[in-house]
């Protein structure tokens, strides 16, 4: 009788994790209609600019006074008459999200030219430059612009195509990095840095359940990629340890204080509504795309389609698009992962609530960033293996 009742409420609860539409909520998304050479000229400093520019002053010694039309990527000729192009778009986050999925699928589209995938320079490169970084020979923006070169070599014969990168932490080192380590030089944010220079961009953030993606960088950050998976034990210990360090934090100083602490950072990373306010007071509403892992996962053709959309791209035809999404899972690995505890997991879940369900407000009060469907799922998966051998139970 008890294995039939165990059948009959992982048969409810995978139902009820079923409620959610993946693709509904790409109905929303359209193309801002603008041309980023007009934005440009348009561009009025904000009021903190000098502070901005201090942050970075390599940055304004490379940006033309205009860029050229012809184009609708950002290009320009400069003095020496080499043609140069920066990045009309990033995915900025967040990281073991699906960011190199997303981002190897989107360059495969024929007026996509070739990028950076994650080149980490706006957070990770400091200024002053301290050696060549992810940005040869110097670390410095005039190096970051040259990452984009063989792209621009295709703008240049293709008038409509973009280039762009995918560096994942930069949503959520949104307060912490501003090339280099904010804290140490400036009270200017990551977003304003980067919308300072470059306001024509657009910014995607593509999120997922922050329990999975907590559980993924816990094996993926191992020391080294040769090392053997830890146990579930290990993880234990490991979310336990964590959430009594951000505990102590956010008692002594706060949530927002912690979060720019950015410690523990894997655990602070999936706080996703925490860094919402930051890009959203910067950039217009309309150049931000916020996409789910899970809806991605499950209907990555209308994603993908959605997001070249967004991008002002042309339509894939159905060969184009069947052969995009033939490609290989790019950098997936969770399935190799030894499954968590449940009483690890409940531990998370309950972590993360408050900021998921601040998350799913500010999202228009749309229920998926809840991730109460992956929970639903994830429990019955439990479910399912505690009738057997009993190895996920603890």
């Amino acid at each position: 009788m008890l294995p039939m009742i165990g059948i009959l409420l992982l048969t409810v609860a995978v139902a009820r994790a079923q409620e959610i539409d993946p693709t509904s909520y790409l109905a929303k998304i359209s193309a801002p209609s603008y041309h980023v050479a007009d934005v440009w000229a348009n561009f009025r400093p904000s009021q903190n600019h000098d502070e901005i520019v201090k942050a970075a002053p390599d940055t304004w010694e490379v940006l033309p006074k205009a860029f050229d039309k012809t184009y609708r990527n950002p290009c320009w000729t400069d003095a020496s008459g080499h043609f140069r192009c920066a990045p009309y778009f990033q995915i900025i986050g967040v990281s073991k999200c699906g960011t190199t999925d997303l981002y190897g699928r989107l360059t495969r589209h024929p007026d996509m030219a070739e990028g950076a995938k994650g080149p980490h320079f706006w957070d990770e490169c400091p200024y002053p430059p301290k050696g060549a970084c992810t940005a040869p020979p110097n670390g410095d923006f005039d190096g970051y612009v040259n990452l984009f070169e063989k792209g621009a070599s295709v703008i240049r014969t293709n008038p409509l195509a973009i280039v762009g990168e995918a560096s994942s932490n930069t949503y959520t080192g949104v307060f912490t990095f501003v090339r280099g380590l904010a804290r140490l030089k400036t009270n200017v944010t990551l977003a304003q840095l980067i919308y300072e220079a470059q306001p024509y961009q657009r910014q995607i953030i593509i999120m997922r359940d922050p329990v999975s993606r907590y559980y993924s960088a816990f094996h993926y950050y191992r020391r080294r990629p040769t090392d053997p998976f830890e146990g579930p034990d290990k993880f234990h210990e490991r979310v336990e340890r964590d959430i009594n360090l951000w505990t102590t934090c956010e008692q002594r100083y706060g949530v927002a204080e912690c979060v720019k602490r950015y410690e523990p950072q894997q655990l602070v990373k999936g706080m996703y509504s925490e860094f919402v306010d930051a890009w959203t007071s910067v950039f217009p509403r309309e150049q931000l795309l916020f996409l789910r892992t899970e809806d991605y996962k499950a209907a990555p053709r209308e994603h993908i389609q959605a997001v070249i959309k967004f991008l002002g791209m042309r339509d894939l035809s159905d060969e184009e698009t069947t052969t995009m999404m033939r490609l290989r899972r790019f950098n997936a690995q969770s399935e190799k992962y030894p499954r968590m505890w449940p009483k690890s997991r409940k531990m998370l879940e309950d972590f993360y609530r408050p900021f998921n369900q601040k998350l799913a407000k500010m999202m228009g009060d749309d229920p998926r960033f809840l991730w109460e469907d992956t929970a639903k799922k994830a429990a019955a998966a439990s479910a399912g293996a505690g009738t057997g051998a009993g190895v996920a139970r603890q």
